[in-house]
């Protein structure tokens, strides 16, 4: 019976997991699934090792039978499958993220691998159809991944000067944000990011390269590729075309028209704009900590380490749907709001180019609530990626800051407040709000646990109270 979850506990696991495209879930779900049929098979494991060293004390044969090859590697496997759950518990996996994924994969084959030398004994090997399966979907995911990784990271093209084109990147510390802003250049041009979506990244030239780190991208912009262009068609370019008014975020007419024929309607022209996408990491320890370390090296506090995409992943929730959104964010859960942000100020304009995946906004109301320890990564983001909502009158926003003792001692022209906010009366505020109006409610939300809980939970306490028009939407903060 342990056997039979195998297939299931290997592919829910997986990244490439087939039902993440059927059902539209998200990974997180699948995580959650993954960790109850792991659950549910040591168990099961246990149980059967249990019993059958019962069995063997019984007929008074336990030395004998225990020492049997294939019983010592059912034992094995059941021990090692019992440490799979101790080292994937939550505090080791968060404190120690490098470890628990060493551990995981480690431990995985030799679970594999005992398993099999279990049940060679029997003829035709008839439970090997259990395991068999589960090697290869981790065998093709490990596949899709690579796949995934050449084709974001790796370009060949014959139609200019540099054939072999990779992905480069700039990574800068802030210590009085204390986060890394990582801007990533994918070696792909066609590449088309969009709202929801995150990455996994890689530093291949370290010890420890084959590891990868989950992370939403934030922010992307469009800047012009000097290096591809004859020296006429970069001066006609750059006087016709202000980059500063490139959309931020991908698909639709007005994208092809930067990506594709600047000049006339000529197709040689493609790939006049390399794509720079931005992600916001805070070290921790690990990799992220070795990454600021990386920059305080630097005179400048910056570096050009190589950093390698794995992705897309995720899915674009349609905010754009309803009347009203109400954005709750910690820390740098802002790197799931603002692709959001900017996709309602793209879809807002009166020329936008509308079609069957290019729906115009609905939305009348949006407001960012963040909170975060510094006041100086508000100051930061708001200057950069949300300059342009700030600007608008149908968004606002409320900005925290908890390490601040007073709202007056934040060195920011901004209205930022000290502490957290109340997210049950602000919740059941809005909810009020949009159902006096008509209007039907969107709740975004990505931070720690217990911001998403209280959320959450406030969320439920407005649709008792009769708020039915409200869809609660939580992107993964961590894994």
């Amino acid at each position: 019976m342990s056997f039979a979850n195998f297939p299931l506990l290997w592919l829910f696991g997986g990244r490439n997991n087939i039902f993440l495209w059927a059902t539209g879930w998200s990974f997180a779900s699948f995580n959650i699934f993954h960790r109850h049929v792991a659950r549910v098979a040591t168990v099961q494991a246990i149980v059967h090792s249990v019993l059958y060293v019962v069995m063997f004390i019984q007929t008074g044969k336990a030395w004998r039978g225990l020492s049997k090859t294939y019983v010592l590697w059912g034992i094995l496997g059941t021990f090692v499958m019992i440490l799979l759950l101790i080292t994937s518990l939550d505090r080791i996996r968060i404190a120690t993220y490098e470890l628990f994924l060493i551990a995981h994969v480690v431990l995985s084959i030799i679970t594999l691998v005992g398993c099999f030398y279990h049940t060679i004994v029997f003829e035709g090997y008839e439970y090997w159809k259990y395991l068999w399966p589960s090697v290869v979907i981790w065998v093709v995911d490990r596949f899709l991944r690579i796949v995934r990784l050449c084709y974001c990271n790796l370009h060949v093209s014959i139609s200019n000067e540099r054939i072999v084109e990779v992905s480069t990147s700039h990574m800068v510390y802030d210590e009085a944000t204390d986060v890394v802003r990582l801007e990533v250049t994918p070696g792909i041009p066609s590449l088309q990011p969009s709202p929801g979506q995150y990455y996994y990244l890689y530093q291949p030239f370290r010890f420890t390269g084959w590891e990868s780190h989950p992370f939403t991208i934030g922010a992307w912009s469009y800047d012009i590729d000097q290096t591809s262009l004859a020296p006429t068609t970069k001066r006609k370019l750059i006087k016709s075309h202000d980059v500063s008014h490139v959309p931020l975020l991908a698909g639709g007419a007005s994208d092809q028209d930067y990506q594709g024929n600047s000049e006339g309607g000529s197709s040689g022209q493609e790939g006049l704009l390399k794509l720079k996408m931005t992600f916001w990491v805070r070290p921790y320890d690990g990799w992220t900590k070795q990454l600021r370390q990386q920059c305080l090296s630097s005179p400048d506090k910056s570096s050009e380490a190589t950093i390698l995409l794995e992705g897309p992943y995720g899915k674009t929730f349609p905010l754009w749907r309803y009347e009203s959104v109400l954005i709750i964010v910690g820390g740098t859960g802002i790197a799931s709001a603002v692709p959001y942000i900017q996709d309602h100020l793209r879809r807002s304009v009166e020329d936008w180019n509308e079609g069957p995946e290019n729906e115009k906004t609905r939305v009348r109301d949006m407001e960012l609530v963040w909170t975060t320890k510094q006041a100086a990564f508000i100051e930061d983001v708001c200057r950069r990626e949300l300059k342009g909502a700030l600007e608008r009158e149908d968004f606002r926003a409320s900005f925290y800051a908890t390490r601040d003792s007073t709202a007056s001692q934040l060195p920011t022209t901004l209205d930022i407040h000290s502490g957290r906010p109340h997210l049950q009366s602000l919740i059941m505020s809005r909810a009020c709000d949009a159902c006096s109006a008509g209007n039907s409610l969107a709740i975004l939300v990505c931070g720690p646990a217990r911001m998403a809980d209280e959320a959450r939970a406030a969320t439920h306490l407005a649709m008792r109270q009769g708020h039915r028009s409200i869809k609660f939407v939580e992107e993964s903060f961590t894994w």
